[in-house]
């Protein structure tokens, strides 16, 4: 029998009202910011957490250094939205056609900035207000660590399914999947390194669970 990765969250308020606090979108995840989220896996260092806030879903990592963090998210079974912070932030949709995830898209890069000035604080905003999601870039913060945050309003229904696939410093050829057993091409070496035009198989049902 498959192992179903799956995991209801209670909603959490964090920051006041239930805002999300971007003067601390910094790529630094402390302790009490982390204790607010509800542990998802792990893979040997890799840690996922979650929690809804609000209107948002913030997702904090917490791993050994990368070059990539790409999250996949899934809500009606017919399109997963793909969201990846490296250097840049970018994303692609993906719809299924037949047995396989196709899209007809390509990441349009965005985001470098590394500081926390005022300017680019609004700058992740305005990003945030464009396209839904918006995360730290990995050559900011903590070597490891990288906090995405997505509007509930990205996904229909009560429920959303999450999987990621890291690439690490150490070896970049291994990605490293959560969940370990079940992320399937949502863990693909192409796919986490940005390459849109491959099919996957994603099979978002056996992915962490969320409720909205």
């Amino acid at each position: 029998m498959k192992f179903l990765a799956s995991i209801f969250l209670v909603t959490l308020s964090l920051a006041s009202a239930g805002q999300i606090d971007f003067t601390k979108l910094d790529g630094i995840i402390s302790e009490s910011e982390n204790s607010q989220l509800s542990k998802l896996g792990e893979n040997g260092s890799s840690k996922i957490s979650a929690a809804v806030v609000g209107d948002y879903i913030k997702v904090n990592i917490l791993s050994d250094a990368m070059y990539v963090a790409s999250l996949c998210f899934c809500s009606d079974d017919s399109k997963t939205l793909v969201v990846h912070a490296s250097a840049a932030l970018g994303q692609v949709s993906y719809s299924a056609r037949g047995d396989s995830w196709r899209s007809d898209e390509t990441f349009d890069w965005k985001v470098r900035e590394t500081d926390m000035s005022k300017k680019t604080i609004e700058k992740r905003r305005d990003y945030l207000d464009t396209y839904g999601w918006v995360a730290n870039t990995l050559s900011m913060g903590r070597r490891g660590e990288v906090e995405f945050v997505i509007k509930k309003s990205l996904f229909s229904g009560n429920e959303v399914f999450l999987a990621a696939g890291l690439m690490p410093e150490s070896n970049p050829e291994e990605i490293v999947p959560l969940p370990t057993e079940t992320s399937g091409d949502c863990a693909a070496y192409s796919l986490v390194a940005g390459d849109p035009q491959k099919s996957y198989r994603f099979e978002p049902k056996t992915w962490f669970k969320i409720s909205l």
